[in-house]
């Protein structure tokens, strides 16, 4: 049967989203059926999927929600105690420039964050579109998106992504990332009151100890990416490419950098795709390169790396990385992240890129290379 999807925020409980799943018209006669459901869990959508998405067209995708809780029906014999699993094909006037990045995929930004146990985690980028499209928690005329679903809604908010990329060329001083906390917020809850930002009295305290340690680690990654960035800022031959890619990894070693680090991934991304590849056009590398260069393209890794930080120390929250660019969200997908732990001193992750990070042979190198 042809079905619409409706969101509706006001008729479930606070913070959770009503789907009503409904026909355009009841084939049999008589009244069209419906399905209304809530505390949803939605598949997150593949690299090939996003590669082809129109995300600034009314979006067209496959949709498939599992242990929705349903809350009404017109439907004779349907068990309201059971849990609704429904696949579909999503064709919304909404577009999905904001690209939620989630666990194993990516999803439309509002639809990410209408699965229970949701916090969005939104780059600059977003946020300063979150300020354009709501000024006090209403819409202002915007062509409709997906961030739209976060009209009156009680969605939670980590804003920390704001003040760690700042608004130079570095990383910020204590100093500035106060300021850019307070801006954040102040910013955020002006445009959304119903939201939840979700700051307390330790986040200044975290943000500053988690620039503390990035900064170490990314002193090394700057030196790393200068050092690879005159041999890879041309599109590389076909007879130069397993020397290029060994002088990555000798690159990688010198500077101190691991070989699963983001930065030498999308290093040898570009490597093994000689031509166009959103690790490539991430990095922006040229013969002139400079550390803000290389602090722009890190700063890029960095919320990633945040990202897997959510996911490790807080397993139980769909945390979301809200964000506008199209190759950050395919090299998230492309990396196929899993496994994300904490073990009170250290986290962990897995990476299994697929073929669009890292073709094979080179999958296979990369990997012996670790080790």
């Amino acid at each position: 049967m042809n079905e619409t999807v409706e969101p509706n925020v006001s008729a479930p409980p606070p913070g959770s989203t009503l789907f009503v799943f409904q026909e355009i018209e009841n084939p049999g006669g008589g009244e069209s059926r419906r399905i209304g459901f809530t505390e949803v869990d939605i598949a997150p959508r593949s690299y090939e999927e996003l590669a082809s998405a129109k995300l600034h067209q009314a979006i067209s995708i496959p949709l498939e929600m599992y242990n929705g809780r349903i809350l009404e029906t017109n439907i004779e014999g349907i068990d309201v105690s059971k849990y609704a699993n429904l696949k579909a094909k999503l064709e919304s006037p909404f577009t999905a420039k904001a690209i939620g990045l989630v666990r194993g995929g990516w999803l439309p930004s509002g639809l990410a964050a209408s699965r229970s146990n949701s916090v969005v985690l939104p780059d600059r980028n977003i946020v300063s579109e979150i300020v354009g499209r709501f000024d006090d928690g209403k819409k202002t005329g915007r062509d409709p998106d997906f961030l739209d679903l976060f009209e009156n809604s009680q969605v939670q908010i980590n804003p920390m992504l704001f003040p760690l990329e700042g608004n130079g060329r570095s990383l910020p001083d204590a100093t500035l990332a106060t300021s850019q906390l307070e801006e954040a917020v102040i910013k955020l809850g002006k445009a959304l009151p119903t939201a939840t930002l979700m700051v307390g009295p330790e986040s200044l305290k975290g943000l500053l100890g988690l620039i503390e340690d990035i900064r170490p680690i990314m002193m090394r990654e700057q030196a790393f990416l200068r050092r690879v960035a005159p041999m890879l800022a041309n599109q590389i031959a076909r007879n130069k490419v397993d020397a290029r890619w060994d002088e990555v990894l000798e690159a990688a070693r010198e500077t101190g950098v691991p070989m699963d680090s983001l930065a030498v991934i999308a290093a040898l991304s570009t490597v093994a795709n000689s031509g166009a590849c959103p690790a490539r056009k991430l990095l922006k590398f040229h013969a002139a390169y400079t550390d803000a260069d290389a602090y722009n393209a890190l700063s890029d890794l960095n919320t990633l790396k945040v990202l897997i930080y959510c996911f490790a120390l807080a397993p139980d929250l769909n945390t979301q990385l809200c964000t506008g660019d199209r190759n950050l969200a395919l090299f998230w997908v492309g990396l196929r992240a899993s496994d994300m732990a904490w073990d009170g001193t250290m986290m962990s992750a897995s990476f299994t890129p697929n073929a669009a990070i890292l073709p094979e042979p080179y999958n296979e190198r990369w990997v012996a290379a670790l080790g």
